[in-house]
């Protein structure tokens, strides 16, 4: 793979571009690597318990799971809402560190104590502080894949 930068004081913004004989794997993950790079991730969000108002880290988060037809947030400090849906929290959210494990399910992978696989067709998750979660049946063959199990 060859690499260079090429400084141009006309360029109106960077520009990235691949060159490849054949489109492959390596390819696209390098793509969508840029891409993601490129996108800004949510740091902060605001969440609510008991009519306050809280502004959560991302990074303080375990998991954002959907019930009632709300969302929350799970971190040390408690369970809050938030007013996003799932979707939208997936697609702001940093690839890298949170993963979606069901339909009504996103975790922290940097937040995984340990990921139990003794039950068969299941996988549990387990956080630092102490709660779980399973994966979705559905999901398990993308969870493994991203955690390189």
């Amino acid at each position: 793979m060859k690499v260079g930068i090429t400084i141009s004081h006309s360029a109106k913004e960077i520009e990235v571009l691949i060159t490849a004989q054949e489109q492959s794997g390596t390819v696209n993950a390098l793509y969508e690597h840029i891409v993601d790079f490129d996108r800004k991730s949510l740091e902060t969000l605001t969440a609510y318990k008991d009519d306050i108002a809280k502004i959560v880290y991302v990074t303080d988060i375990f998991r954002i799971y959907t019930g009632n037809q709300k969302v929350y947030i799970q971190t040390l400090q408690g369970e809050y809402a938030v007013r996003y849906r799932l979707y939208e929290l997936e697609e702001a959210l940093d690839k890298k560190q949170f993963l979606r494990i069901s339909n009504s399910e996103i975790v922290n992978v940097k937040k995984i104590r340990d990921i139990d696989l003794s039950i068969i067709g299941r996988i549990c998750i387990r956080f630092l502080n102490d709660t779980q979660t399973y994966v979705s049946r559905r999901y398990i063959p993308k969870i493994k894949k991203s955690l390189g199990i």
